[in-house]
């Protein structure tokens, strides 16, 4: 078999000619048509020049392939590793050693003025000494990586894509080295950082209250931020921001921050927000955005399919400093359970969502494997008895890798193996991409994690042949395997699927790395569960923007639950903003709402006595528990409160405030010539006497009950337990429900 061998360099090279317009330059000397030798840089207008060279060889030539040269002295290949489920994986490397040699500089890409030159470029320098000064800038530039046979033409041969990285050279003797990567090295983390750093900062102090402020330097706003979006203050405070020129109107303490005093100079960090976000359009984004990958190279639609067929989930951050790309997304690999790697054959970054192997994949045996090349290894070390995964940031300021930053953990166990294996092994995952009410989202990578590893799974090696009918084994891509040395219990084979990692490619056929992938699958109706469970106390719940953090639009065949746990509280700190709301949902939607804990709405806050100025207040009325526009089964019903009124205040002259309404938020107690009580969740607030001539202001109200008022004062309305009652329907009776129902 006569081999043959090439790597392919595209250049850039301008397709102007010096001198004559468009190109901008003057003068006698012209440039060599590059962008380091470019005279006037905004003229220069890039073609694409392909440069071919060969492993030299008798019979290259009768191949009938045109080459730049036939220089190369050595190709060493370092096959990239597909990571499953953990990271970006490993990049896989090529380096090309080349001879150097004498040159005319004639022909594309090379010298258009050779001729009007002073010189004979041939007698002057030599090719990789002139190529070096003057492609200066090939990093991230493509090249090829071309393997075939006399007979082929090159678009028949085997190719493998890479960009270059670095390279070096001339040496003394005469060699130049080329280093090339797979794309996806320009994500690194020390190349590429997401979001970029802001170079804003504050021109004088603002304190907590304040909602403008300019920052420098001078038209830094236009260059750098965007009209409005998300914006970190030194580092202590999330807000929300629109902006004209370097002028910022905010909104302050946002996403579990506080409103705190900032000082002049503290820096204005623009944010990057994924809210709500199939991860196949995160990761595109972040790819392209960010570390500047060619969109052709990414098969978004493949991407979006593989995503909607096999995932269904979606995924929220607040990403408020800047931090490594390929970091970010390798941390979304782990937390949504996926494969992203260069598939070097096709030129195109891949996605995977991890999943079982199919029954009727392609099997590797002993009729298509090198005899004595079958090899497994156990690794015992990549066992797991139990996964801890914390989710629900409280806030983007706060550190990742800490369990107090979130309000959340799921925690599961596989006692049974734990038992059998003696021993318990604990993963621990901080999952800052997934939001709070998403336990069904972080129990699901538990579980795929759980199922891999309880038993830890073998790695095989193998070699298969290369033929002309034999498709070759690829990275990424599952098949089953069999070997006399993989039996069961009995004796029998064992067909054992397997996810390949790694291929590197011989002369005579493949040597592939692959992993084991026995693990629990998931049914239809789990991929259709779209259950978002409140643990813990929040404010303020919309469930439809709770839903749209965590999972697709909804349709009619899917499961939309919403679970209020035993103790947890669902409240309001607004005024006039319900507790719980529903929210917009298409009409065909199905809405089930188990209510084990509480909705309670907020408390008014009790009225003002009045001071010598006579200036009294009425009590405030309490929230709405919840509030509903589209039909909802409520399948347990344990406690919907509205808010009790805050009560009146004392006589207009010298009065005590009222008590401050039961509540989750409760109210504040009135102020006067005595205070009135704040309430609680659990009971109102009582007025207070007032001074001289005064009387006491009016107690509170209990939940969904009015505040009492005084002889000239009127205690606050009862906050509604439902706002929209007509639209509910009751399994299992209505449970303990106090306040106004509202049709």
């Amino acid at each position: 078999m006569q081999r043959l061998e090439f790597i392919e360099i595209d250049i850039e090279y301008c397709s102007l000619n010096h001198g004559v317009l468009p190109c901008g330059a003057t003068g006698s000397s012209p440039c060599f048509n590059t962008k380091s030798t470019c005279q006037v840089r905004t003229s220069f207008t890039p073609q694409s020049v392909t440069l071919r060279f060969a492993v030299g060889a008798s019979y290259l030539q009768s191949s009938g392939i045109e080459i730049t040269a036939p220089c190369i002295e050595s190709v060493s290949y370092s096959a990239g590793e597909v990571s499953i489920g953990e990271n970006l994986g490993r990049r896989a490397s090529l380096s090309v050693t080349m001879s150097d040699f004498l040159w005319s500089d004639a022909g594309l890409g090379f010298d258009k003025y050779h001729a009007q030159r002073g010189y004979d470029p041939y007698k002057q320098g030599t090719f990789w000494g002139k190529f070096s000064a003057r492609q200066r800038y090939l990093r991230g530039r493509p090249m090829r990586w071309i393997q075939g046979q006399v007979g082929q033409s090159i678009d028949a041969m085997e190719v493998r894509h890479f960009i270059i990285d670095n390279f070096n050279g001339p040496t003394l003797d005469g060699r130049f080295n080329i280093t090339a990567k797979d794309v996806l090295k320009l994500a690194d983390d020390d190349r590429v950082k997401v979001p970029i750093a802001s170079r804003g900062y504050l021109l004088s102090d603002i304190n907590a209250a304040q909602t403008t402020f300019t920052i420098g330097p001078t038209g830094a706003g236009n260059l750098e931020y965007p009209e409005s979006g998300y914006i970190n203050i030194g580092g202590k405070e999330i807000c929300t921001f629109t902006r004209s020129g370097d002028v910022f109107t905010v909104e302050r303490g946002l996403e579990g921050s506080l409103n705190v005093t900032h000082k002049s100079q503290d820096r204005v960090q623009v944010c990057q927000v994924y809210d709500g976000i199939d991860p196949a359009g995160i990761i595109r984004d972040l790819l392209v955005s960010f570390a500047k990958i060619p969109t052709e190279y990414i098969p978004i639609d493949d991407w979006r399919v593989e995503t909607a067929t096999f995932l269904r989930r979606r995924y929220f951050r607040i990403i408020a400093e800047p931090m490594g790309v390929a970091k970010a997304i390798s941390e979304l690999i782990q937390q949504a359970g996926l494969m992203v790697w260069w598939d070097e054959n096709t030129k195109l970054i891949r996605l995977k969502v991890i999943r079982a192997i199919d029954t009727d994949a392609r099997v590797y045996d002993d009729m298509n494997t090198l005899k004595g090349s079958f090899k497994q290894t156990e690794k015992p070390d990549t066992r797991l008895s139990q996964v801890m995964t914390y989710y629900g940031k409280r806030s983007p300021l706060e550190r990742d890798t800490e369990p107090t930053s979130y309000h959340s953990l799921q925690m599961d166990v596989n006692l049974e193996e734990e038992t059998n294996y003696g021993s318990d092994i604990i993963k621990t995952l901080h999952a800052s991409w997934i939001p709070a009410f998403g336990r069904p989202v972080a129990k699901r990578i538990n579980e795929i994690l759980l199922g891999r590893f309880v038993n830890p799974p073998r790695e095989f090696q193998f070699s298969s042949f290369r033929g002309v009918d034999t498709i070759p084994p690829m990275a990424g891509d599952g098949y089953l395997v069999s070997s006399r040395i993989l039996q069961d219990a009995t004796g029998a084979s064992d067909l054992v699927p397997v996810q390949v990692t790694k291929v590197v490619p011989k002369a005579e056929g493949f040597d592939v790395s692959a992993l084991e992938m026995r693990f629990l699958d998931f049914s239809e109706d789990d991929l259709n569960d779209r259950t978002i469970t409140i643990d813990g106390d929040v404010y303020n719940f919309n469930w439809r923007q709770a839903y749209d953090r965590l999972y697709p639009p909804p349709k009619p065949e899917d499961e939309i639950i919403c679970i209020i746990n035993e103790g947890a509280n669902v409240g309001s700190q607004i005024f006039g903003r319900a507790a719980f709301i529903v929210g917009d949902w298409p009409s065909d939607i199905p809405l089930k709402l188990f209510i084990r804990g509480r909705i309670q709405g907020r408390g008014g806050n009790g009225g003002n006595g009045a001071g010598n100025d006579g200036y009294a207040t009425h009590g405030q009325a309490g929230g709405t528990a919840l509030y509903a526009r589209r039909p909802v089964i409520i399948e347990q019903s344990n406690q919907i409160w509205g808010g009790g009124g805050g009560g009146g205040s004392g006589t207009w002259k010298y009065g005590g405030g009222g008590g401050g309404g039961q509540g989750f938020s409760a109210g504040l107690g009135g102020t006067g010539q005595g205070d009135g009580a704040a309430g609680t969740p659990e009971r109102p607030g009582a007025g207070n006497g007032g001074g001289n001539d005064g009387a006491y202001g009016g107690a509170a109200g209990q939940p969904g009950k009015h505040g009492l008022g005084k002889s000239w004062s009127t205690g606050g309305a009862a906050g509604s337990a439902v706002d929209g009652f007509s639209f509910l329907t009751f399994t299992s009776g209505q449970g303990d429900v106090r306040g106004p129902r509202i049709n």
